[in-house]
């Protein structure tokens, strides 16, 4: 059985700016997704920064899953701007005092969200398109 890796990228892709459509929605709108959430934490400025910036994210996404190999540019770029959030996510923990602030389950939400971003990193190296 062959897999066809340009349409397993390309669903990739889309089931990511799915991942950061809801996210945003959870910071704009103060939803609970985990089960460990907590909303001390929301901050009214801050979260639909963070919103913003998900929906950005999930909008480059989208368009690159139109046509990857066309798209390569943007591709690449993504994959760096991925690596960097999700080492952002997780040094976080370092930087945070989650139990100090009266959240400390949310030390695991932050390690378990950079962690499922470098996986999904691994997924778009994986599907990357070869050179034409």
């Amino acid at each position: 059985m062959q897999i066809d890796k340009l349409k397993l990228l390309k669903l990739t892709l889309r089931l990511g700016a799915l991942y950061y459509i809801v996210g945003a929605t959870a910071h704009f709108f103060d939803l609970t997704i985990f089960p460990w959430y907590d909303a001390r934490l929301y901050a009214p400025y801050h979260d639909p920064v963070i919103a913003l910036c998900a929906i950005m994210f999930a909008l480059f996404l989208f368009a690159i899953a139109k046509d990857p190999v066309k798209n390569i540019d943007t591709l690449r770029v993504v994959i760096v701007g991925a690596v960097l959030a999700s080492i952002f996510s997780i040094a976080i923990v370092w930087k945070v005092d989650f139990a100090a602030l009266g959240a400390p389950d949310k030390k695991l939400q932050t390690i378990v969200e950079g962690l499922m971003g470098l996986v999904f990193v691994g997924f778009l190296l994986w599907l990357y398109p070869k050179k034409q």
